[in-house]
């Protein structure tokens, strides 16, 4: 399903991108795909001349036939008005989304930093430890996770917890997030980070 407001698909918006550029028949536009992705993907026909059609159907595209003698016919396809304002919106929905998945990447990553397998007692110490930083109002990271940077940060209130307990994949999980907005930084501390 494509987010709400947006009209066309992955396919439909390369089309319309290469369009973009300059108007091209149904097999340079192929050729032209798997140059661009190093052959990564390789579009069919049975995926490009359909996703032409509607594009056409919808008014974004217009084409015009090339009639040639002894080799066969080609249909160009170019880009239409109404076709430049839906690539301009669906670029606007597209980049949104990539920066979405972009930051849930990231922050999967850095959750993903601290797994490790351990036993009850030493999940239950660095559970104490960290409220007891927390508590204090101090929190070092290179004490807590002994792999991580010497890193210390200041939580300031109020405080949102978010509490996460499910199931998946025969195993049961419990996440939990803890954010803030940090204390503007004084002088003296950019002077000693930037060191």
């Amino acid at each position: 399903m494509m987010p709400r407001g947006m009209k066309v698909g992955a396919v439909s918006l390369w089309l319309l991108l290469l369009l973009s550029e300059r108007p091209m028949y149904g097999y340079e536009i192929i050729r032209e795909l798997e140059k661009r992705f190093s052959g990564y993907w390789k579009p069919k026909t049975g995926t490009i001349y359909p996703a032409l059609e509607k594009l056409e159907r919808d008014g974004l595209v217009t084409s015009r036939v090339e009639f040639r003698e002894e080799v066969p016919d080609r249909k160009h396809y170019a880009l239409t008005d109404k076709g430049q304002l839906e690539l301009s919106q669906s670029m606007t929905y597209w980049t949104k989304m990539s920066e979405v998945l972009e930051n849930y990447r990231e922050a999967h990553e850095s959750i993903a930093r601290h797994r490790v397998e351990i036993g009850i007692r030493e999940l239950s110490k660095i559970l104490v430890d960290f409220g007891t930083s927390l508590r204090d109002g101090n929190v070092e990271i290179g004490k807590l996770f002994p792999t991580e940077k010497e890193v210390t940060i200041e939580p300031t209130e109020p405080l949102k917890f978010k509490f996460l307990y499910t199931k998946e994949n025969h195993k049961l999980e419990i996440h939990m997030e803890i954010e803030w907005v940090p204390k503007p930084a004084t002088q003296e501390t950019r002077v000693n980070e930037s060191a």
